[in-house]
């Protein structure tokens, strides 16, 4: 019995140290949650759930000085009150506006009554019974740990930057103080500048609520030729008034480390200013700015077609090996064909190579060189492309200066086999051709042959920059296609078709001449004089698809082509059928 009684007294002892372990006075309570509560009504908050059960019954009412109804007798205002937390009944109690709040044997949460009627209010008489509660309640304020960690930036570059800074910072965003808070930083695979692991343990007695704390470390960037991530995280936990744990969310952040993007270079010059009549220098260069040997390294570049080649290269260079430290270069000479002022794009050289038995690839910057000069745009057109052979045509030669520097042109035309001059000149003297100041020609020709006749382009001789004479060059036109028709090559026989009278009466047929070759019709499928025409027409527009592509006109050239020719073939043949 003694031993049960040793026993008995020992485990009261503790649990009176176990409710002791906190004091009340550190209890701290979260904003009060309100409401008005008549007789039934309940309000909830968190876990905690209150019921105003009953008031104080209803007395008789009469009228006092002034006409009010109030109870015959003062009430004494009160409320009882049913307590739940989640769902089980856990207290009752009768409050009024003097009681103090009642909190919990856990001090989990605290209820007020603040608001009752007066007891002369005529809410208490019963044909006005409606008394209600103002209920407050306030739960018990708790500490939340909030941890994050983050570096001075999201990339480093290997050889050339040393450390990365790493900040952690706990932070108490709850509503109650926290105490005995352990922050941890994980560093993984990176390794610390200088110190022991400690450092990636921090501890803080206490933290009020919306107190923060944060602490750095210094880790050191790895040497890398290829790039890689790391992850740090950080981890935090701290306690209660009540010494109940409360865990941070981890927070974690990647950084990557890169190779350094010098460790193997790949670049190409070329000045970015010139003349149409300079010749420009092209310098590829390859170094080795590492630590390691670079090893197979084949380097390609390329031209474009605005330049041309002025010395013998072929764009393809192979080294064995480069040293930290070591270079290449080779130069090769260009020259502009025509002049741009917006410039033309130099492709980008490449190189293929081996580092640490890895294989890479490097892609040197590119340039847009700006050419200075006279950009020459030289048109041929003609204002008919399917005509009779009788018929004039009007070919017109323009020249016109669109670049930035004037220069003296001029231009020669030339008639093929089959085409007589009418009247023009076919020739531009030399003249000083200013900038989008066109200049040409006119001149008619007539042809003396069917078929389809392509006439030579124009060329206009014109200098560069230095327009004495000293840098000359040649440009072509375009090469129009006419499509000649010759009616004499078409024939009329008259045949008998009936009419209303006994007298007949002749109808034109399409006869081929010799040198052509015409399927027979049948009698039932004779084709129309007019169908036959424009079989003609169509067979010479196939031909011309055949031989060569007629220039688009501009809009102000356009016309229907051959439409006015078509019509004076009808119309011959027309006429010589009335004759027959």
């Amino acid at each position: 019995m003694k031993r049960l009684a040793v026993l008995i007294i020992i485990l009261g002892y503790v649990n009176l140290a176990s409710a002791a372990s906190f004091s009340p006075n550190d209890i701290e309570w979260a904003g009060a949650v309100s409401n008005t509560l008549s007789k039934g009504g309940t309000m909830t908050s968190g876990e905690y759930m209150v019921k105003a059960v009953q008031f104080p019954s209803p007395v008789p009412g009469v009228k006092d000085i002034k006409g009010n109804i109030v109870p015959e007798t003062d009430v004494e205002p009160s409320v009882f009150l049913e307590v739940y937390r989640n769902g089980v009944l856990i207290k009752e109690l009768v409050m009024n506006l003097q009681t103090e709040a009642y909190i919990d044997p856990d001090y989990e949460v605290k209820i007020s009554t603040t608001g009752l009627p007066a007891k002369n209010d005529k809410v208490w008489v019963f044909e006005y019974y409606s008394p209600s509660a103002t209920i407050s309640i306030q739960l018990r304020a708790k500490p939340k740990i909030e941890v994050t960690v983050t570096t001075d930036k999201s990339e480093y570059i290997s050889y050339n930057e040393r450390a990365i800074t790493v900040k952690v910072t706990v932070s108490n965003t709850g509503e109650a103080r926290a105490k005995n808070i352990d922050v941890y930083l994980t560093i993984g695979e990176l390794a610390l500048r200088g110190g022991d692991t400690s450092q990636l343990h921090q501890y803080y007695n206490k933290m009020e609520k919306s107190e923060s704390n944060s602490f750095e470390i210094i880790l050191v960037v790895p040497e890398l030729i290829d790039p890689k991530s790391y992850a740090l995280s950080a981890e935090a936990k701290g306690f209660d008034v009540k010494d109940l744990e409360y865990k941070a969310a981890k927070s974690s952040v990647s950084v990557t480390v890169s190779p350094r993007q010098n460790y193997f270079v790949i670049s190409k010059g070329i000045k970015d200013r010139m003349y149409l009549q300079n010749t420009a220098t092209v310098t590829v260069s390859v170094g080795n700015g590492g630590m390691f040997d670079v090893y197979n390294i084949h380097v390609t570049d390329k031209m474009i077609e605005n330049f041309e080649l002025k010395t013998n290269t072929s764009f393809q260079w192979d080294v064995p090996i480069l040293k930290p430290g070591e270079e290449r270069s080779w130069v090769y000479s260009i020259k502009p064909l025509e002049a741009s002022l917006s410039g033309f794009t130099m492709p980008a050289a490449t190189a293929q190579f081996t580092v640490n038995n890895k294989p890479y690839t490097a892609t040197s910057n590119t340039v847009t060189v700006v050419v200075n000069g006279p950009k020459t745009i030289l048109n041929k057109t003609v204002n008919k492309q399917v005509v009779n052979i009788t018929e004039d045509v009007t070919v017109t030669v323009s020249i016109d200066n669109i670049g930035n520097i004037a220069t003296r042109a001029e231009v020669k035309d030339y008639l093929p086999d089959g085409v007589s001059l009418v009247s023009g000149s076919t020739n531009l003297p030399s003249t000083f051709l200013e900038l989008n100041t066109p200049q040409g020609f006119s001149y008619t020709i007539r042809m003396d042959k069917e078929g389809n006749i392509t006439l030579p382009p124009a060329v206009a001789n014109y200098t560069g920059v230095e327009y004495r004479g000293t840098t000359r060059a040649v440009l072509s036109s375009e090469r129009p296609v006419i499509t000649v028709i010759d009616p004499s090559n078409i024939t009329i026989t008259p045949t008998e078709t009936p009419a209303q009278t006994e007298t007949p009466t002749p109808t034109p047929t399409i006869t081929a001449t010799p040198n052509q070759t015409t399927p027979a019709p049948q009698p039932q499928e004779t084709p129309s004089f007019t169908q036959k025409v424009l079989n003609k027409v169509k067979e010479l527009f196939q031909q011309n698809s055949t031989v060569a592509p007629a220039p688009t006109p501009t809009p102000e050239e356009y016309v229907t082509p051959g439409f006015e020719s078509v019509f004076a073939i009808i119309v011959l043949l027309f006429i010589a059928f009335r004759r027959r």
